[in-house]
């Protein structure tokens, strides 16, 4: 029994809020109930599963929707048909005839044109469109005009003729979309349903302020117990510093083209580093803390003779 006090006085607003709704068939039903948002209930059902009051179950499915034209198609009718309707009517019409009364555009005319070819309903003749098919083909509903009036289903769920369909579909744009859904179930356990009915302590503290302090009004109430053992996210602070990432990412570059990198003692001067490669006096490289200042490279000096002519083709770009 004090176990179960124990967890009673570990229960958040939010969970009180859900308990009662437990034996609810779907999270939208706990959310319209509790006055909770379904991303709220989700939370609250996450911390009642850690507790032991539900058992939770995660399932994904693939769902066959209807896109942007496909909501469309559905009221207005596939390209196909409104083209068949047309020339059933006529007794030829001319292509450019045939789109512009048909009202379909470049990409909806030339798939209805090709999807009557396939079903063998129509004919070009001295470059008019016949109609060459049976009056049922006029009346009778295609198996994607079918599919369309009963979407969205279940890719599992569909039949033969549904399967044949989605395939003729799925590569017409925006006629149907196959999405992967996630399903979240939960069910109440044994302990849950015996504190179905429990509520919270008025005299629990849930947060504690500097008023609460002042005032001594926590004197001689109990404060929510906080499960410390709950599985949280892991949070990896520490990183490496964005410049030494930076050095990595060039090294790596320099090495898989076939250099090798080297170390010693070797200091080469600001004259063979900038100036005899022609680096601008004002580049960002020269600047005081991009800077090594050591004593004594005399001896790693050049000739007063290359620094003048240097110095020349610096100043005048003379060589």
């Amino acid at each position: 029994m004090e176990k179960v006090d124990e967890l009673i006085e570990s229960l958040s607003p939010n969970e009180f809020k859900v308990l009662p709704y437990l034996k609810e068939p779907d999270i939208n039903s706990v959310a319209e109930k509790s006055g909770l948002s379904k991303v709220a209930v989700l939370r609250a059902l996450e911390y009642l599963s850690n507790k032991g009051l539900v058992n939770i179950s995660v399932s994904s499915k693939k769902v066959v929707e209807l896109g942007i034209n496909g909501l469309l198609y559905k009221k207005k009718g596939l390209p196909e048909r409104r083209l068949t309707n047309l020339i059933s009517e006529k007794k030829g019409i001319s292509l450019a005839d045939a789109k512009a009364q048909s009202k379909l555009s470049d990409n909806e005319f030339k798939a209805a044109l090709g999807a009557l070819k396939k079903r063998a309903l129509m004919n070009m003749v001295n470059g008019k469109i016949i109609f060459s098919g049976e009056k049922e083909a006029v009346v009778k509903k295609t198996l994607e005009e079918q599919l369309i009036e009963v979407l969205p289903l279940d890719l599992e769920d569909l039949s033969t003729e549904q399967k044949f369909a989605v395939d003729a579909l799925k590569n017409r744009k925006d006629i149907i979309e196959i999405n992967s859904k996630t399903e979240i179930s939960f069910k109440v356990t044994s302990l849950g349903e015996k504190l179905m009915g429990t509520e919270p302590s008025k005299d629990m503290i849930e947060v504690l302020t500097p008023e609460i302090i002042q005032t001594g009004a926590w004197r001689g109430k109990k404060f929510r117990r906080y499960d410390v053992k709950s599985p949280v996210p892991k949070i990896y602070g520490g990183k490496r510093h964005f410049v030494n990432q930076a050095v990595d990412y060039a090294r790596n570059i320099w090495t898989d083209l076939g250099f090798k990198e080297m170390t010693g003692s070797l200091v080469q001067s600001s004259f063979w580093n900038f100036d005899a490669l022609f680096t601008a006096q004002d580049h960002p490289v020269r600047e005081m803390h991009d800077t090594f200042f050591l004593a004594d490279l005399s001896s790693n000096l050049p000739d007063k003779a290359l620094v003048s002519d240097v110095e020349k083709a610096h100043e005048a770009g003379v060589g």
